[in-house]
């Protein structure tokens, strides 16, 4: 398949601007985070090279002749966090493969394929359970009779992956596996287990993942299978990296983050092959960049006003009452409390003698009193 000089001259450029706003990159650290309410901002690139396959038995294979192939992936990719707890995601690749042989040296630069996603933390707790759906479509299309070398594998594929994963504050570790629907293809199932040491925003770890063929190409053992390796050695210099019938492939991978902040991370990774079948054994190397922003909802950067204190009203130093306005002032006046009998505590029971001499001055007290009313009458 040709293509104008315009994309060819255009896919470089942009895959280096790409290289300066990114974050999860091709195959990078697989820990999912959830800030609510995120907008996160990637793009990088990663390097294939191979000079080998791993044929049907699990053979390694030198290419004949010393061929070589290799492919530079550039992607952009956008992910938004919803408040839930889920977020969707989609991401875009121009690729440029090359392959070198004897007769011939090919190169292909194409707007490769398209994705988008959904992820959703269901459980969040000693394991975080993350499934995901993606769905992946090529559209550089494989045509047997074409001249260009393979990009991708040219199909629709859907993908659903089920995740756990748990981030401690210095450890971190994560699995997940799953079914990939490839369509006129076999279905494979990929999977993948990593861990972690993790400092600040920084991440340090190893990754064991692959995939594995679980159902047969329809091509498998037909003349179709024939036609289709004619066409990889023809383009590809025998590397089986794309179109093969029942591939699989385990690789060991290092990852290292290396974060500025918590919006700003700088991804790497390199792999390499350590077994498959009807796959190319190779190295892949790289690198990305991720932004995060919080949005609106998040930031509102509504500013507060200030609530303005009453001041107590000051008054006059040489301030005086009004008296002289009319009015009797002694209506004004406090009533004079009227005196209480003191009462005489005891601190012991009084005795006969104490209540009698009472009730001696009770009698005595109401005498005097009658005297006292008599003569006034």
């Amino acid at each position: 398949m040709n293509h104008s000089s315009f994309v060819k001259n255009l896919a470089l450029p942009l895959g280096l601007l790409l290289c300066l706003i990114s974050q999860n990159g091709y195959s990078f650290n697989k820990l999912k985070t959830y800030e609510p309410r995120t907008f996160e901002m990637s793009g990088g690139a990663t390097y294939f090279e191979t000079t080998s396959n791993f044929n049907d038995v699990g053979t390694k294979v030198n290419l004949i002749s010393s061929n070589k192939y290799s492919l530079l992936d550039m992607f952009l990719e956008s992910r938004y966090v919803f408040r839930d707890f889920w977020s969707v995601r989609a991401k875009a690749f121009i690729s440029n493969a090359e392959s070198k042989s004897t007769d011939f040296n090919r190169t292909n630069s194409t707007l490769n394929t398209l994705e988008v996603s959904g992820d959703w933390m269901v459980y969040r707790g000693f394991m975080d359970v993350i499934p995901e759906l993606t769905m992946r479509y090529s559209l550089d299309q494989i045509s047997n009779t074409q001249d260009a070398v393979l990009t991708s594998e040219g199909i629709l594929e859907i993908i659903a992956l089920l995740k756990v994963q748990n981030n401690y504050q210095w450890f971190s570790y994560y699995a997940g596996g799953g079914y990939n629907f490839r369509n006129e293809r076999s279905s494979v199932m990929p999977w993948y287990l990593g861990g972690g040491v993790q400092w600040k925003h920084s991440f340090l770890g190893l990754e064991l993942n692959g995939f594995q063929t679980i159902t047969d190409d329809s091509d498998k053992g037909g003349t179709n299978e024939a036609i289709r390796n004619t066409l990889i050695q023809r383009v590809d210099g025998g590397s089986y990296k794309f179109y093969t019938v029942n591939p699989s492939h385990i690789q060991v991978q290092a990852n290292l983050d290396i974060g500025f902040s918590s919006g700003f991370v700088v991804k790497s990774y390199i792999a390499n092959s350590i077994s498959g079948q009807n796959y190319a054994n190779g190295m892949t190397v790289g690198i990305a960049m991720n932004l995060l922003f919080d949005t609106f909802m998040n930031n509102p950067h509504k500013e507060s006003i200030p609530v303005k204190q009453a001041e107590p009203t000051k008054q006059e130093e040489n301030y005086q009452i009004q008296t002289q306005d009319g009015v009797d002032q002694k209506l004004f006046e406090k009533e004079p409390e009227i005196p209480v009998a003191p009462v005489k505590k005891y601190n012991k029971v009084p005795s006969d003698d104490d209540i009698q001499d009472q009730l001696d001055q009770a009698e005595m007290s109401i005498k005097l009193k009658a005297k006292k009313r008599k003569k006034k009458k």
